[in-house]
């Protein structure tokens, strides 16, 4: 069904998802997911739980013109796995469909238990992580309305900006073959449910399709699509600790001071502290990273150091990525 265009300006932008989002990002649930009642109702209280775990990587697009309660356009989420459930899931073959619902069944029947920091730091460094995109939905997919059009050309940066940095043997994609298209474009693989004949009279917005790719299907590829970028990897040069990869995480959205210490759940002292270890840890690192202009931890530069490591980062999310070598 098309839409009619918007005639008001948006201002798009993305960034990680909060608990005061839930609701909201709820109202973008695909239908294609088919979640029963029981499992419906349970979700809300299982985000609650999820949404800071550090294998739940999930951000929104939001338009900031937008009403109170309708300005969320677009939410995207992808779940670290450990192996065995890669294994129980078989997506490494022909998996069954409606792969998101049995992933979210057992989240919440705790048959799985999230990755770790740690866990994902280890997977990370060995290479052999996998990533499942559960879902991403957009209030509108009309590419004829110029801010739905907007909303799906920025999700490819946030798709950047949410994967890039992590070192993955394979990335899975489920989605509604409505959005098939749109993935593939992505730089993703068509793949098989081997139940794909049982489903295939489902409307498209309710058939769920499978989309993946592997790091040697990627590298023998030249650069440029989203989702081949994302196996282009370095391995983290100043290793971080979870806390400072947490702040640089989220100062890399402009947050201010005081949503950092409430995100973070610290004082100004202790969100001076995390960033003195930060330019600590780089000055023992790369003597030379800062250069002469920028003199000192806590005084007038640095504002000019935060930039200059912010704009570093951006560059090169393997340093707010977990990173484990034992």
């Amino acid at each position: 069904m098309m839409t009619t265009p918007t005639r008001r300006p948006v201002r798009l932008r993305y960034r990680p998802v909060t608990r005061a989002d839930l609701a909201e990002c709820f109202e973008l649930l695909p239908r294609w997911l088919g979640l029963d009642d029981a499992l419906a109702a349970a979700l809300p209280a299982l985000w609650e739980r999820l949404v800071d775990e550090p294998s739940m990587i999930t951000g929104l697009l939001e338009d900031l013109t937008g009403p109170p309660g309708q300005r969320i356009q677009g939410w995207g989420v992808t779940l670290a796995l450990p192996p065995a459930a890669v294994s129980a899931l078989e997506l490494e073959g022909e998996p069954r469909a409606f792969l998101a619902r049995r992933v979210y069944a057992a989240l919440h029947e705790g048959s799985l238990q999230p990755m770790s920091d740690r866990e994902i730091g280890l997977a990370n460094a060995r290479g052999d992580l996998t990533l499942l995109i559960l879902h991403y939905t957009q209030r509108s997919l009309d590419i004829a309305d110029p801010a739905a059009s907007s909303a799906l050309a920025l999700a490819n940066d946030a798709f950047r900006a949410f994967h890039d940095g992590y070192n993955p043997r394979a990335i899975y994609f489920e989605t509604s073959a409505l959005q098939q298209d749109f993935g593939v474009s992505s730089g993703f693989d068509v793949l098989r449910f081997r139940d794909a004949d049982s489903i295939a009279s489902l409307p498209p917005e309710r058939r769920p399709v499978y989309l993946g790719l592997t790091r040697e299907q990627a590298r023998s590829r030249l650069p440029g699509m989203p989702a081949r970028n994302v196996f282009e990897h370095q391995v983290p040069l100043f290793r971080f600790s979870m806390s400072q990869r947490r702040l640089l995480w989220l100062a890399l959205f402009d947050d201010s001071d005081e949503q950092l210490m409430r995100s973070l759940e610290v004082s100004v002292h202790g969100l001076k502290k995390l960033w003195r270890g930060i330019y600590e840890r780089i000055e023992d690192q790369a003597p030379d990273f800062f250069g002469e202009a920028v003199l000192d931890n806590d005084g007038k530069r640095g504002p000019e150091k935060r930039r200059q490591v912010l704009a570093y980062v951006r560059q090169r999310l393997e340093e707010v990525r977990p990173w484990a070598m034992s």
